[in-house]
Parts: C-alpha cells; sequence; structure tokens
C-alpha cells in the first residue's frame, strides 16, 4: 500500500476540525478537494473514516484507530521537516537559552563566544532567572534549553532531557584577612563566629556534612542573590563566603583569595543542561548542544 503522505494529513486536519468547512480553511484548499482527499483515502483503505451528518463529521470506529496510529508519526515527520527547514536558515535562526547570571559569566560565555563565531548571524536571546523559573521556561517552550544547577533524580525535571554537565565543588574562601585560617584544616566550629556570606537563592541549598554524613545547621549573617556578589563581598573583606571552587580557581591560585579547608564537607552540586524532551530542538539549539558537551564530557 502507498497512500500519499497528505492524505493523512488531511484526515488529521478533518478529524481536529470536524467540519469540511473549517477544514478547508485551516488547508487552504477547497471543501470539494478534503472531500475527494478523504473519500480516496477511505477507498484506499478499504473503509469507513467518517460518518457525515448535518453538523459536520465524526470519526468512525476505524477512524479513530487510524488518528490513534498516524498522530505520533506525522508530528515526528513534522519535526523531521523542520529541522531541514532549520539547517537552511541557520544564517537567520535565534536560540533562546535560560540560566543565572553567575552560570553565564563563569561557565557559559566561553560557549557562547564560540558558538557566536561559527554562527554570527543566529540570534541569541538570554533569560536569566532562578531555576525553578527556568524549570518552567522550558516546559513550556519558551527558551530552547537552561544551564542550571539541579539534583537530576528533581522531580521537577519530571518532562525534562538532562544532561550531565559538571560535578562542581562549593568551598569556603576569604581575603587576605583571613590568611590565618588557610594554613591547615580547622572545624567549622572555630571559624563559625567570623561573618559568614552565602547565596540565599541558590535553589541547592548550601550544607555542611559531619564525617558520619550528618548535616550540619547553620545561619549565615550575610545573605546575597548570587554567587558573583558573595565573591565580590569576600575581596572586600565582608567575612568568609561560599562559592564554587571551580569558579574562582585563578583567583586561588595567584593568591587573591584563600581557600579555607574544613574538616566537615560540604554537598557538591551538578551543573546540568535541560530541554524539553517533546519540542525537537532547532539546529540553531542542538549546534550549541553539541558545543557545550563536546567539552564537558566525563
Amino acid at each position: 500500500m502507498n497512500i500519499n503522505y497528505d492524505l493523512f494529513k488531511v484526515f488529521i486536519v478533518v478529524a481536529n476540525c470536524s467540519t469540511i468547512t473549517e477544514a478547508s480553511k485551516k488547508l487552504n484548499i477547497s471543501q470539494p478537494a478534503v472531500t475527494k482527499s478523504i473519500k480516496n483515502l477511505e477507498w484506499q483503505l478499504n473503509g469507513s473514516l467518517f460518518i457525515r451528518n448535518k453538523k459536520g463529521v465524526k470519526l468512525t470506529e476505524n477512524g479513530k484507530k487510524l488518528y490513534n496510529y498516524i498522530t505520533p508519526a506525522l508530528s515526528q515527520l513534522a519535526d523531521v521537516e523542520k529541522f531541514f527547514n532549520n539547517i537552511s536558515k541557520i544564517d537567520t535562526g535565534e536560540i533562546k537559552i535560560g540560566t543565572s547570571n553567575t552560570i553565564l559569566k563563569y561557565f557559559l560565555m566561553p560557549y557562547l563566544k564560540t558558538y557566536s563565531t561559527e554562527f554570527p548571524k543566529v540570534n541569541i536571546f538570554i533569560e536569566e532567572s532562578y531555576t525553578p523559573n527556568l524549570i518552567n521556561m522550558v516546559k513550556n517552550g519558551n527558551i530552547d534549553v537552561a544551564v542550571i544547577y539541579a539534583n537530576e533524580n528533581d522531580p521537577k525535571l519530571n518532562g525534562l532531557k538532562i544532561y550531565q554537565l559538571k560535578k562542581l565543588h562549593y568551598c569556603l574562601i576569604g581575603n587576605k584577612k583571613y590568611k590565618k585560617y588557610a594554613t591547615k584544616k580547622v572545624n567549622f566550629n572555630e571559624i563559625k563566629n567570623e561573618s559568614i556570606i552565602l547565596n540565599s537563592i541558590n535553589p541547592i541549598q548550601t550544607s555542611l556534612q559531619n564525617n558520619d554524613g550528618s548535616d550540619m545547621n547553620y545561619s549565615a549573617h550575610i545573605n546575597l542573590a548570587s554567587h558573583s556578589l558573595v565573591y565580590e563581598f569576600v575581596k572586600e573583606g565582608f567575612g568568609l563566603g561560599v562559592v564554587i571552587k571551580e569558579f574562582i580557581e585563578d583567583n586561588l591560585n595567584s593568591k587573591d583569595l584563600y581557600e579555607i579547608k574544613l574538616v566537615e564537607k560540604f554537598e557538591p552540586v551538578n551543573l546540568v543542561l535541560i530541554t524539553n524532551k517533546t519540542i525537537f530542538p532547532t539546529y540553531a539549539t542542538s549546534q550549541l548542544m553539541n558545543i557545550i558537551m563536546k567539552k564537558n564530557k566525563d
């Protein structure tokens, strides 16, 4: 059986519209042409697909089965068409990325620079927001991709494709004023009376663990809205700050800042890339993902 793909497309539109008139308008073809296509498909399948009445058309049992069979297939074919259309339009495409100010500054920037060099005419839109907002935006299709801190088992990520990028590690840092604590490992109790600075809006709660794995509770003296601000306050000597070590390696190596090594351990945090499972990525999106993933293979 060699049935024209267009006949199936007409069938789906008629089934969704319930009237030949409405389907005709959506397909931008005449009503007789729609009717002829349906009759042709019914003839080739040797079965009735619609019940006609004064109000319009209604699927028969065979029509319902056909609808359920071919809807996913036509959706996949539409995704394929979209993919190859995007290839031809890469010079004038766009990509919408969600992330935080910190991840943008310390992680994404080099990849975006590479991407802009390779695809200079693709428009890049960056949405900076908190993790819960970004997750919802990816689910709703408002942005193409997001790079966030997240636990892969977080139920909020259900319905999303998750790509592990890096496992990051928190550390406690101070400027030269706190150099005395950097000579050996210290217990948290030895420094907890110092001014402690945290990023209070980080969705992954920064917590210390005892050697037995149990959590320790403590409160920050200064709570700030981002990792970058913690870093700036530490540089100015406001206190000891908890930051992501991988983002400040250069400062530690140059001795601008000092790591205060604790006996207790911080929980690590995952940096992940997320996309919508049900939306086929555009060519522009897939190319950025390739650039990022290629340099972050475990």
